[in-house]
């Protein structure tokens, strides 16, 4: 890309055999020989991040977080937000689930792990359709997909900086980035929240 440094260096996961300090340092290191410019972190909760603080100054988090996986709202969001940190929101369609595509009854090709994960058991795919058959009037007005008021939803979130979205093909990626063409309004957006606190998916 015609540079000799990294822009964002994040370390992936936190490393259980590794205490955070010497991670950090690590980082620390490397930004001060102008290896890297900002460091940031990925999957660290809170208690995590302050302590990585105490080393460098994370610059950003990034964090699964879809409308099905919400648990970073009670700690980690106050604590970016109190601290001013970015956060990288990835997988906010959860693996295809929030898409619309996938109905009770979907029957899973050979080799997809996700015919073992919780969410795409029969039950939450019954109860997350009958969810997504709330959004569609408001899709339907908007001119979007289901997928990409979704996306707009994510990012509307307090805290959210970016969202991280997968796609299989070039027209999925298009699809995905158009989606901020348009915006959500304030009540658009509470709408959205009030039909998915009742939105409740089996563990």
């Amino acid at each position: 890309m015609g540079t000799d440094y990294i822009d964002l260096y994040q370390i992936h996961w936190p490393d259980s055999t590794t205490p955070i300090a010497e991670s950090m340092e690590a980082v620390s290191r490397l930004i001060e020989q102008g290896k890297v410019r900002y460091a940031g972190v990925c999957n660290y909760n809170a208690v995590q991040m302050a302590e990585a603080e105490k080393y460098i100054t994370p610059a950003s988090n990034q964090v699964p977080y879809s409308m099905a996986k919400r648990s970073i709202e009670s700690e980690l969001i106050p604590y970016c937000l109190e601290n001013k940190k970015s956060v990288l929101a990835y997988s906010p369609l959860e693996r295809g689930l929030l898409t619309g595509k996938m109905k009770p009854g979907h029957v899973f090709a050979g080799g997809d792990h996700r015919k073992e994960v919780s969410f795409f058991k029969e039950e939450n795919l019954k109860r997350t359709d009958e969810f997504l058959n709330l959004l569609k009037p408001i899709a339907k007005e908007k001119h979007l997909t289901l997928g990409q008021l979704v996306i707009l939803w994510t990012l509307q979130q307090s805290g959210i900086t970016i969202a991280l979205v997968g796609a299989r093909n070039s027209e999925q990626a298009i699809e995905n980035a158009t989606a901020v063409d348009t915006a959500l309004n304030q009540e658009e957006t509470e709408v959205i929240t009030g039909y998915l606190e009742h939105l409740e998916l089996i563990a």
